[in-house]
């Protein structure tokens, strides 16, 4: 039995995971995002670069997946500075390209904000 460079006794003398690193770093590099680790191109095809970049057209959910990678996770919510943000909530209602047309948000404050949570209480009274 042989030891790998991070010490997992093999028979190569290479384990699966550091050979699968090492092939990786060859041409691309890991990106460590809320998603887990992902391999991300060095910048050949990113954003406006890429053919598939619709801007603005964007749908909602790749427009807040892409909020959620550019715009920072504060470790409390932007408004009652108390709980841990779940949601990112957009302000203006237009859904621009725009980190600051988001902001980070508890669930009970994002309710609030949509008026959802008043509707939950109408609904509930009857």
């Amino acid at each position: 039995m042989k030891k790998c460079k991070c010490g997992k006794e093999t028979i190569t003398g290479r384990c699966k995971s550091c050979s699968n690193r090492d092939r990786a770093g060859e041409y691309k590099h890991k990106v460590n995002n809320r998603r887990g680790m992902k391999f991300k191109t060095k910048g050949l095809m990113n954003n406006e670069k890429n053919p598939m970049w619709k801007g603005d057209e964007v749908g909602l959910k790749a427009l807040h997946e892409w909020i959620r990678d550019h715009k920072l996770k504060p470790k409390f919510c932007e408004r009652c500075k108390k709980n841990k943000p779940y949601d990112l909530a957009n302000i203006s209602g237009e859904y621009k390209r725009d980190i600051n047309d988001f902001e980070w948000l508890c669930r009970k404050c994002h309710m609030e904000s949509d008026g959802r949570l008043n509707n939950l209480k109408q609904f509930k009274n009857g």
